[in-house]
């Protein structure tokens, strides 16, 4: 009988350290891949506006805008235009076309899908936004939060000493 309950106590154990800790296959992927400062994944639409202008905002990670930001326009991994911003964090490229443009400010680099005026989609937005340290902040460190995984380790060595202990205790001869 004592073995079956430690049994059911080690297949809870497992159970929770399961729902703690992240997915391995998930996290396996991306942990073997190297990081990279430009999000490819699906590229923002922006619609130029008149005179083939296209225009955005540089703001820091708390969304305070950032005036004097040298800002980079490159096509091909070529660079095409510079410019920097203005008091209100904005920047402007003017006389381009349709295409996809990589836009730089410091280390953080945003790709945008650019629509002349009568071909953007409605979803299309008006500004291409950079967060500065957005880019460069997501997936360093490695797949596991060190804190989350001690923590984890805890919580399971506690349960598991006192599934032993209480094992123990249930085995001691009664007095009759």
């Amino acid at each position: 009988m004592s073995g079956l309950r430690f049994l059911k106590r080690a297949a809870i154990c497992l159970a929770a350290m399961g729902i703690v800790l992240p997915q391995a296959p998930a996290m396996a992927d991306s942990a073997t891949r190297p990081a990279s400062k430009v999000q490819k994944a699906s590229l923002p639409d922006v619609c130029l506006t008149t005179g083939g202008t296209l225009s955005g905002r540089v703001v820091d990670h708390t969304g305070k805008v950032l005036e004097g930001a040298q800002v980079t326009l490159s096509v091909d991994k070529k660079e095409v235009s510079k410019t920097v911003t203005d008091k209100e964090g904005l920047y402007t490229f003017k006389n381009l076309k349709g295409g996809v443009y990589q836009i730089s400010s410091g280390n953080t680099d945003g790709v945008f899908r650019v629509w002349a005026e009568k071909t953007a989609p409605p979803s299309a937005k008006e500004h291409a936004l950079l967060v500065m340290g957005e880019n460069g902040a997501r997936g360093q460190f490695g797949c596991c939060d060190p804190t989350l995984v001690i923590l984890t380790v805890g919580v399971i060595a506690a349960v598991v000493l006192s599934a032993i202990t209480l094992d123990k205790v249930n085995k001691l001869p009664t007095s009759p």
